[in-house]
């Protein structure tokens, strides 16, 4: 006979045992399976076991938890699922006793079934947190992110600087389970511990947590990070939203490539939220910057598209040339349709610019320099560079930054026109 006719047998001999006893006790029909959980062969206890845990009857309770103390790790991790079931807070000291055990799936079971207890569980987890058994704080600290009683919050805090790894990992899952905002702090320091997994959950738990005050030592943490912990850093940075955008802009000044990729990827995900803060980015004078502000609002994709176009009309002509030049590499029609009506409206003016630097009249600046920005040329930038007008001086240097090349000069033998030369001549 093979190993599982064997259990099969064993297992219709202790459903007829069970029936029998049944039949004979139909007033106590429980009885039967507390005797079958006395029996030599452990495949019954097992299997007895566990549906007295499925009763619900308080009489079972002393059964069960003697189950715990079983000499096989099936029956007492059966026996762990069972006192989870029934939810007597009597079975709180026998099961935290059980998170010493020997085997590491009857002690997952124990934690387990801590975490179904009451709050009337609590006051003995929190003071499992001092046990002197690893495994023991370990169970306690899974229990109580899954009781989640506020008043676990502190002592869970404390957990975060326990000895060992295992503990300080689950202390950290245990608070983004809580989203309690007492926990933001510690967990931004958990994402320093010296334990790579323990800092991974302290991403995740802070991205639960949902709170702006983390956003920094997030991006922080971007800097020579490992590509894993970046993503779940990236992940938390995005599952906090519209709030951590405007840090996250600021970010993209950081020279670290990791911490540059890690940021936009962030903001891709914010997506639509992020991009006003964005755009307002190309009001600055960092070209590196600008240049990162520009991908990232790429990377977005579509959804950046709309209020890009809007930005073609903001009064602030360092914002529309950003704007323009950002839908110049967006893969979207609407940002090409947008793009070729812009140059249509003024391409005359490209052709007439210097007429229009000689006669100087105040206000015509904007309108140049859209038109430098959508069909500018190195000799027009010179012309700009040098034309005596501060503005458009301004943004003849912005276009060689932006398309790296160097200022240019004018030639000896070409005078390039001067702001308001025509309103000088008598």
């Amino acid at each position: 006979m093979s190993k599982t006719q064997g259990k099969v047998r064993l297992t219709l001999l202790f459903w007829g045992l069970v029936s029998a006893g049944m039949a004979a006790e139909d007033s106590q029909p429980v009885g039967a399976l507390i005797d079958a959980a006395k029996k030599d062969n452990s495949v019954v206890r097992r299997e007895a076991v566990e549906k007295l845990g499925e009763t619900g009857d308080p009489q079972v309770f002393d059964s069960v938890v003697a189950a715990l103390r079983d000499d096989n790790p099936e029956v007492r991790r059966k026996a762990a699922e069972a006192l989870g079931e029934l939810k007597d807070p009597r079975a709180v000291e026998p099961l935290i006793g059980s998170l010493r055990d020997d085997d590491s799936a009857v002690r997952w079971a124990v934690a387990v079934a801590l975490g179904e207890m009451d709050g009337a569980a609590v006051e003995l987890l929190v003071n499992a947190l001092k046990d002197s058994e690893p495994s023991v704080r370990w169970g306690a600290a899974k229990a109580l992110g899954e009781i989640k009683n506020p008043s676990a919050v502190e002592p869970l805090i404390g957990a975060l600087f326990d000895s060992d790894a295992l503990v300080r990992r689950e202390a950290v899952e245990s608070l983004g389970n809580l989203c309690d905002p007492r926990a933001v702090e510690p967990l931004a320091e958990a994402l320093k511990d010296a334990e790579p997994s323990v800092q991974w959950d302290a991403a995740v738990a802070l991205g639960r947590l949902n709170d702006a005050r983390a956003v920094e030592s997030l991006i922080a943490a971007l800097k020579d990070s490992e590509v894993g912990f970046r993503a779940k850093l990236t992940e938390a940075l995005a599952a906090i939203g519209p709030s951590a955008a405007e840090a996250l802009v600021a970010a993209l000044r950081n020279n670290d490539p990791g911490v540059r990729s890690g940021v936009t990827e962030a903001l891709a995900s914010i997506g639509r939220p992020a991009v006003d803060s964005l755009i307002a980015g190309f009001g600055d004078d960092d070209s590196e910057f600008r240049r990162a502000v520009r991908e990232a609002l790429l990377t977005i994709g579509p959804g950046a598209t709309v209020p890009l176009i809007a930005a073609l009309e903001n009064p602030d002509w360092r914002i529309r040339y950003g704007a323009a030049a950002a839908l110049r590499k967006a893969k979207d029609s609407r940002a090409a349709d947008a793009i070729s009506a812009r140059i249509k409206g003024v391409a005359p003016l490209a052709e007439t610019y210097g007429e229009q630097i000689e006669k100087g009249e105040s206000g015509t600046e904007d309108r140049l320099i859209d038109a430098l920005s959508l069909l500018g040329n190195p000799r027009m930038v010179a012309d700009f560079v040098h034309c005596g007008n501060p503005m458009l001086e301004a943004a003849g240097r912005r276009w060689s930054e932006d398309h790296g090349r160097p200022v240019p000069n004018l030639s000896e033998k070409r005078k390039g026109p001067r702001w308001g030369e025509q309103q000088t001549v008598p």
